[in-house]
């Protein structure tokens, strides 16, 4: 059941957002990031129980790094989102061709492979880099695609943010909304944006491996997969400078082309897990390791 919030609380909060928004350099959206970045030690104060969330997660999944390794990445992982959302502040009114033209974009053929089957596909990416540029660069480089996303509490801050997501020609579908539009979408042979990096509540969901360590984990996409024939291509927006960014599509996923056992929605979901763990391993710093991930342990 929706968390009733009251009209007032919903007007602080906007009033808030936009007394921040003027505090982020508005001149360049790399002055924006590099004030964002600079909010890192400060985060890292501010949100201790987070920070203290970061350090476990990081030894969780790096268990070969010393104390102090551990430490300066976690220094890392909040300057980086610190950038981010300042970045995205900065986002918001920024045009949309200047925006693309901050994103290189890498292995499209892999995508123009997927389309041409004529089957129903999914942009698997995780909360790495700058998802939310995923998706518009993704629409910019000539595939719009729908989004699924969980909305904010906020309605006035959701439509704010749902106009940035939507910016270069996405579709945004809500997650309560999305299971029967998803079924659509796939059968008709398009295609979606989905992210699957974070904990799954039942039922919809299946414990499998990720950084060696049980996750509870969406069924979605293995379902989908497994009842369509849907394509599977992996992607992700990482940060290769000052506000800018390479956008990367990597070879598509074809559970028909599997051995059969290896086709179930346990060993597929594993499986997708595991790319994502590798996209994470290269760039750990860009990963939201704020999200209480592993808390089956």
């Amino acid at each position: 059941m929706p968390r009733i919030r009251s009209a007032l609380r919903n007007r602080v909060e906007e009033v808030g957002f936009d007394l921040f928004r003027r505090l982020v350099p508005s001149s360049t959206a790399e002055r924006a990031e590099a004030a964002g970045r600079r909010l890192g030690p400060v985060l890292e104060g501010v949100l201790r129980s987070r920070r203290t969330l970061v350090v476990r997660n990081l030894g969780l999944a790096f268990p070969e790094r010393t104390a102090a390794q551990i430490e300066d990445l976690t220094h890392e992982v909040f300057a980086h989102f610190g950038g981010i959302v300042a970045e995205l502040l900065f986002a918001i009114d920024e045009p949309a061709q200047a925006l693309l033209a901050r994103v290189e974009v890498e292995g499209i053929e892999h995508v123009r492979r997927a389309a041409a089957t004529g089957r129903g596909f999914f942009f698997l990416t995780a909360h790495l880099g700058n998802w939310e540029y995923a998706a518009l660069a993704t629409a910019g480089a000539g595939y719009p695609t729908t989004v699924i996303t969980r909305p904010l509490d906020n309605p006035a801050l959701e439509g704010r943010l749902r106009a940035l997501r939507e910016k270069t020609g996405n579709a945004v579908v809500h997650k309560g909304d999305a299971a029967k539009e998803l079924l659509r979408i796939m059968r008709k042979g398009g295609h979606v944006g989905i992210l699957i990096d974070q904990h799954a509540h039942p039922p919809q969901n299946v414990v499998v491996p990720f950084f060696g360590r049980p996750a509870s984990t969406t069924t979605i996409v293995a379902k989908l997969a497994e009842r369509t024939g849907a394509l599977v291509v992996p992607s992700a927006c990482l940060r290769v400078g000052p506000a800018r960014y390479r956008m990367t599509y990597h070879p598509m996923v074809d559970v028909r082309e599997l051995p059969e056992a290896e086709r179930g929605v346990e060993s597929f979901t594993a499986r997708l897990n595991l790319i994502l763990e590798g996209m994470i391993r290269e760039h750990p710093e860009q990963w939201l390791w704020l999200h209480n991930r592993w808390r089956l342990d």
